[in-house]
């Protein structure tokens, strides 16, 4: 049976803020591994920078995609606390729809890009589309956590902070 807790384990905080470093190094790195395919794609040469971060793109992006795996495992045999007493039955559905579609997201990118780079599929389009998506889901995420935290002062953000 999962158990709910008041805050999240040492290893539920760590593997967030792992997946938080790692996705925000993929954000601002992607356009290289862009330029990488496209000159790879026109038969031209490809810059050594482009090339250094594009392979730092891809590795990253499989690791991504184990530590995701290792996070839903771990998400559904210890379960994640209850929400805050006294929110919203609304705001506790969106909370839970987007911490899903992170999970969606996280899961299904790198996959995209796998499939994209070896041409197995012509998904470099909706590959790319998940940058602007992420960073709305990102934008949402926090915007939350600073309003539970600094508005409502339910104690929301400590939770990912301090483990319980």
């Amino acid at each position: 049976m999962v158990e709910h807790r008041n805050g999240y384990s040492p290893l539920q905080i760590g593997i967030h803020w792992l997946v938080v470093l790692m996705v925000v190094v993929q954000i601002i790195i992607g356009e290289n591994m862009e330029e990488m395919v496209e000159a790879l794609e026109k038969g031209e040469p490809v810059g050594a920078s482009d090339a250094f971060w594009g392979t730092v793109h891809y590795w990253l992006g499989i690791a991504i995609f184990a530590v995701m795996l290792v996070r839903l495992a771990v998400r559904l045999t210890s379960g994640a606390p209850a929400h805050a007493g006294g929110t919203p039955r609304w705001q506790n559905i969106a909370a839970g729809a987007v911490h899903w579609a992170f999970y969606v997201v996280l899961l299904s990118v790198p996959i995209s890009g796998l499939v994209a780079y070896y041409g197995i599929a012509d998904v470099g389009d909706l590959h790319a589309l998940s940058k602007p998506i992420l960073i709305v889901l990102i934008a949402i995420h926090v915007g939350a956590a600073l309003y539970n935290q600094f508005v409502r002062k339910d104690g929301t953000l400590m939770r990912m902070v301090r483990p319980q």
